[in-house]
């Protein structure tokens, strides 16, 4: 099955400084992102939801511009990239999503990250 690729941006009230570590840290991704997240001894994460291990390599990370998860295992060719992004105009930031996986529904798609960054926004007051 080919992959499928989403992306969407979503607005914030707050620094990419403050993003970074909830977008790059095991314990950060643990609060919004899935139920768990570990560090393994190869620096793989672990991430955890629907009592299910999804193990991925950060194979990119630019201290408070982005990371890129690459998942290796049963998840191989599935990725997760999350961009920040500040507007030139008037100073937002934006958490840019790509979401490279065998699912392929945007509206399923849309309301699985909507309903993740609402969490995310409530951590970070907006």
């Amino acid at each position: 099955m080919a992959k499928h690729k989403f992306v969407e941006e979503f607005p914030f009230k707050t620094s990419p400084k403050v993003l970074y570590n909830y977008i790059s840290t095991p314990g950060g991704l643990q609060q919004w992102f899935a139920s768990k997240v570990t560090m393994d001894s190869s620096h793989n994460f672990n991430f955890s939801w629907d009592d299910e291990i999804h193990t991925a390599m950060l194979t990119s990370s630019r201290l408070n511009k982005s990371t890129r998860f690459d998942f290796i295992g049963k998840d191989e060719g599935n990725f997760l990239e999350f961009k920040l992004i500040t507007s030139e105009i008037d100073g937002s930031t934006y958490l840019r999503i790509t979401d490279c996986s065998d699912n392929n529904s945007d509206s399923d798609l849309l309301d699985l990250w909507s309903g993740l960054i609402d969490e995310l926004k409530e951590i970070v007051g907006g």
